[in-house]
Parts: C-alpha cells; structure tokens; sequence
C-alpha cells in the first residue's frame, strides 16, 4: 500500500508542494516567497525525498542567495550527504555575519558532531542555548557527545537535563539507561526511574527501562511487572514482550516465555525472529522436535535466515536424521559460505554421522575463520579427541588458546589430552590452569575427566589449593 507522504500535513503544505512539483515537471519557474520556499523545503527533510530536496534547495538559491535560512537548508542538505567539510564552510561564514544567531550555532554543533569533534560540537551546542529554544534537543546532543568521550557521568547529567523539559524524549530515556548499564550503577538505575515513572506513569519507554533495571538486578519477578506496565500504556511494545519472555526463561518459566513470544508475535512484522527465539527455548527445555517446527516457521517466513537453517540442521542431527541435517547446514552455508558457526555445525554432523573424510575436509575449510570463533577449536579438539587423536587435539588446543576467553574450557581438554599421552608435568600445569583462574575449576575437570580423580598427583595439587584457600 502506498504511503500517503502527506499524512499529518496542512493543507497549505501540501498544496505548496504539489504546485511546486508541478513547475518542476513542466520547466516553469514561478515567484515565491521566503518563508513558503523554507516550507517546501522543510518538507523534503521531514519526507526524506533527496532528490526534491536538492531542487528545491538549488531553485531557492536562485532567488535569494544571501539567505541565512536557506544557506542552514542548504547545509542540512550536505549533512545528509555527509559532506561535512563544504557544511562547515557555510556555517563559519555564516557565523562571521551573525554570530549570536542560535540556528547557526546549533547547525556548526550537529556538523562537528558528524566530522568527530565532540569538544566542539559540545561548545556550539551550549553557545546555541543562549534564547532556551528546543533546550530539551540541545542537551540531549550534548549528552550524546560526552558519551562519544566516555564520560557518563556528564553525559547522564545532560540526559536527565533534557528529560526535565521533555520527558517524552525516547532518546534520551534509552540513553541514560545505557548510560547507568554501562558504569555498572543499577542502584541509581533503579532510583531514578522509579522516580521518574511517578512523575511520568504513562511512560512506556520509562516503565521499559525501570524493568531493564530490574534485570541487572536480577529482580526477574519486578522487571516482569514493570514491562507489563509499558505494554498497558502500548500494547504494540514488541520489546517488552521479548523481555518478558526472557525473564520468564530466568525464572525457569518456559511456558510462559513461549505464551509471551507468541504476543510478540502479534506485535512485529519480523515473525521470523520470534518463531526463531520460541524455537531456541523448545532447544534449551530439549524438545527437540517443537524446536524443529519453530525453525521450520521461522524459515517458511524468510527463507534467507541462515541461522534459522543452521539451528534447525543442529536439531535433525540431534535427532540422527543425517541426510536432512546435512542439507539445512547446506542451506545455510549458501547464504552466508564464511561463518565459523555453520562449517563447524556441518562438520560435527558429518562426525556424528561417521563420515569422518568430510568432517575432516569441512574442519580444515573452518579453520581460517577461527580467529575469533573459540568455540570452533573446541569443537575441533573434542572431533580429535572422539578419535582418540589427543596429540593433534593438543595442536589444535594450544592454537586457540592464546587469545581466548574460555580459558577453563581449554585448559580442562588440554588436561585430559596430557592424562592420555602421559606427559605429566604438561597434565600438571593443565590442572594448575583449571584450578587457579576459576573457582570451580576443580569441580569442572573431575567432572569432564572422571579418572584424573584418581590420579593421586593430581589430587595433591587439587587439595594444595583447596588448603591454601581456607587458611
């Protein structure tokens, strides 16, 4: 259906436009005045409409060059076109005839943010507050640019500056959330939106974030309510859906979780995702085949979700149907043929299956894209350990190990690996490994390689650490 691009548009608007599109089309030209040219312009920024934006910008050069308004529309006009160096040259000359005129100030603040330069954008911005227009805009863009710099702390400041004025300013709402979120200050977090959805109740966005609050506090049970609460005041809020359903997989709720995706569902044209995440949840409970059919109607909606294809050739392997596993890892690989996650999926169901040659073939295609994918060589060094190959499982071990984040992971393999080959003090300094960077280290090794629980040196060195913690 074709957007009525006049929707919410006065009559006057819309018959300035038209008129002006008409002696486009023609080749005519026509007399208007400042304000109703700024009007015609002003509809192409809200509208979007590049190429009408460029024409009326150039048609009303002609007929006033010296205009400070329209030369600002000129500008806004190179800011989309991210030439920002021929904007800026406007506005400092601009800035030299009036250089108390706020719209330019604000104009030469939205440049330097774009070229990068927060200190002055930040410095435009406050001289542009000088006749308290649009106060509440101007300091959630210099909120905007402390974030640039990694001050929060003035960043949160300036945010809740301009919710003092608009409290109905999404931007900055989300904005000072993720502010609180990112120095770890939930205890604020929490205060201030329980604050401000007293002052603001029918804030959807407000009642959103106090629930994000919540869960950084692990507060699952509070968080839910708060979400409810947005979707009251919006039923449309896909996002509280989704997040209530992910409180509700906190609390080990599932089936609610699945009952608030399939709401989800209602509220978003994106129901690939959704039926995507109910299939992860069907996964997660080990239902294997309902999470299947969610992929299934995931992919009947986009049939490009390759991780859709690649999650559901996960579940026919589960379910030793090979041949149709292959074909869905298949799938995916087409749509995107470099993804360390789907080659590694692929293999593993060729291992699974025995064909050991195409594991072995589709491993060594992987392994370029390993890099930063540490999960592959875990699957690579478990493949080499299924086999009983523990000297090639430690190559491959000791390749991923240095830049990676799953150091226990590795280290408790490397351990076992060392155990079956018989170098001792490789198995020992494995175990240290194991045992000093992760509290439940210990536990973690016992419980993936049962027999060194047997192994008389490597208890000594287990309960050596134990002691020397409870001293």
């Amino acid at each position: 259906m074709k957007k009525d691009r006049f929707k919410n548009q006065r009559r006057e608007v819309k018959s300035l436009v038209l008129n002006f599109e008409a002696m486009d089309k023609n080749g005519d030209s026509r007399y208007y005045d400042v304000d109703q040219l700024e009007t015609i312009i002003d509809f192409y920024l809200e509208t979007a409409d590049h190429d009408m934006l460029e024409k009326s910008v150039q048609y009303s050069e002609k007929l006033f060059p010296d205009s400070i308004e329209i030369k600002l529309r000129r500008v806004h006009l190179l800011h989309l076109q991210e030439r920002y160096d021929e904007a800026l040259s406007i506005l400092k000359q601009l800035e030299q005839l009036e250089p108390d005129d706020t719209d330019v100030l604000y104009a030469l603040g939205m440049v330097y943010s774009a070229l990068d330069q927060p200190r002055k954008a930040i410095q435009y911005y406050h001289k542009a507050t000088v006749d308290g227009f649009e106060l509440g805009i101007v300091y959630s863009n210099i909120a905007d640019e402390y974030v640039k710099m990694d001050q929060r702390a003035e960043a949160r400041n300036y945010y809740r500056k301009a919710l003092r004025i608009n409290p109905d300013d999404e931007h900055s709402i989300y904005q000072l959330a993720n502010c609180y979120e990112a120095d770890g200050l939930v205890d604020q977090w929490i205060k201030y939106f329980q604050r401000f959805i007293e002052d603001n109740p029918y804030s959807k966005s407000g009642w959103f974030c106090l629930g994000e609050a919540y869960v950084a506090e692990g507060l699952y049970e509070r968080a839910i309510d708060a979400y409810q609460y947005a979707i009251a005041i919006d039923s449309n809020y896909y996002y509280a859906y989704t997040q209530m359903a992910s409180c509700q997989m906190a609390l080990n709720k599932p089936t609610e979780a699945v009952a608030a995706m399939h709401e989800a569902c209602n509220h978003t044209e994106d129901k690939a995702t959704v039926f995507f995440q109910i299939g992860e949840i069907f996964r997660s409970q080990n239902n294997i085949e309902t999470a299947a059919t969610y992929y299934r109607k995931a992919i009947n909606e986009d049939s490009f979700f390759a991780e859709a294809w690649n999650a559901l050739a996960s579940c026919y392997g589960i379910l030793g149907d090979y041949s149709t596993a292959i074909d869905c890892s298949k799938r995916a690989l087409k749509i995107d043929s470099e993804s360390p996650s789907y080659l590694t999926t692929l293999a593993l169901i060729y291992a699974e299956s025995g064909d050991h040659d195409n594991a072995d073939k589709i491993f060594e295609i992987a392994i370029p894209f390993y890099t930063d994918f540490e999960q592959g060589w875990l699957a690579l060094a478990d493949y080499k350990i299924m086999l009983e190959k523990y000297d090639d499982a430690i190559d491959v071990l000791n390749k991923g190990l240095p830049n990676c984040e799953m150091v226990l992971e590795f280290n408790k393999r490397l351990a076992l690996c060392y155990y079956h080959t018989g170098r001792r003090n490789m198995l020992f300094n494995a175990v240290r490994a194991c045992i000093y960077d992760n509290e439940n280290g210990a536990f973690d090794l016992l419980g993936y390689c049962p027999d060194l629980g047997y192994d008389h040196d490597v208890l000594n060195i287990i309960n050596s650490h134990i002691q020397e913690n409870t001293k």
